[in-house]
């Protein structure tokens, strides 16, 4: 019976209740008088129970309306906190965002935008995984995570992104090496040198970058160590003198005595860091995190 009770009527009623009139519920509820009057009549149907005392010079409860009254104002409160609810959802507002990054993400802006994140829309919980591209692909297509943090984005029109920060690349050497001396290094300059490369995750990755910018300069190096897929383990085996590397400037946070970091001479386009999300879903949260970043000149990747 009670599953029958339009949450429409039940407003009637507490308006009908709190003015103590007919003519005067009418009048706030922007209506006629007769239908509000059918109305109740046929919410007290539903009901099965009179809820007014009718007079001419008014209405009162009966103690079946007095019972009502209480309950009928608590529903249309949970009704309206719903409402409220769902229009922040709507808005990005409430909820859980999840996030994939690669680990030298986090070197970067991230911590930044995700302080100011947090501070604007604190009832949005955030979780982050750290993990390789790939790996990250296949969570967000399966929806486990929501959007992710790479270097390129996918060749997959299943996937949507948009550049939302770039890096230069760096030269990362061991402190005592003769680059460290220098303002800045040619990448010419890099012709056997022991070089340390990150993992080839496929794509348009960091590892990929690098080597095109080698074989773009006509260098040779010694690869001395390779498939290092933490950037703390890579600025790690520098700074034990294990052979140079090239980095993302965000890099350079991860300070050590035993390693310094200079500017590659020549003109390098940047490592560009992309959000990448599932094309087929429009997420509130996941667009007021990319709206977070900065948006290079170069933003757009459909």
């Amino acid at each position: 019976m009670l599953a029958r009770v339009s949450l429409r009527r039940l407003r009637y009623f507490v308006t009908v209740a709190d003015a103590r009139s007919f003519t005067a519920a009418a009048k706030a509820l922007h209506m006629a008088q007769p239908p509000l009057s059918t109305q109740i009549r046929e919410l007290e149907h539903e009901l099965g129970a009179e809820l007014f005392h009718r007079a001419h010079r008014g209405v009162t409860l009966t103690a079946a309306g007095q019972a009502v009254l209480p309950e009928a104002r608590r529903l249309l409160e949970r009704y309206d906190l719903i409402g409220h609810l769902a229009r922040r959802a709507a808005a990005g507002e409430v909820g859980r965002l999840a996030i994939g990054l690669i680990p030298s993400a986090v070197n970067g802006r991230l911590p930044d935008v995700l302080n100011r994140f947090r501070e604007r829309l604190p009832d949005v919980e955030v979780a982050l995984t750290e993990d390789r591209p790939p790996e990250l692909l296949r969570q967000l297509a399966g929806g486990h995570i929501d959007v992710a943090l790479l270097y390129s984005r996918p060749d997959d029109d299943a996937f949507a992104g948009r550049v939302i920060g770039t890096e230069a690349l760096v030269l990362a050497v061991p402190a005592g090496h003769p680059f460290a001396r220098r303002e800045s290094v040619p990448v010419r300059a890099l012709a056997g040198q022991p070089l340390i490369l990150p993992t080839r995750h496929g794509g348009e990755g960091l590892y990929e970058r690098i080597t095109r910018l080698l074989a773009d300069h006509g260098v040779t190096t010694r690869v001395v160590q390779s498939d290092i897929w933490m950037m703390q383990t890579i600025v790690g085996l520098v700074s034990a003198g294990a052979g140079l590397a090239i980095v993302p400037e965000s890099a350079m946070v991860i300070r050590s005595s035993q390693i310094s970091y200079r500017p590659l001479a020549d003109r390098i386009e940047p490592v560009p860091l992309v959000a990448v999300w599932r094309r087929a879903d429009d997420l509130p949260t996941v667009h007021r995190f990319v709206g977070e970043w900065p948006s290079p000149s170069s933003s757009g990747l459909g």
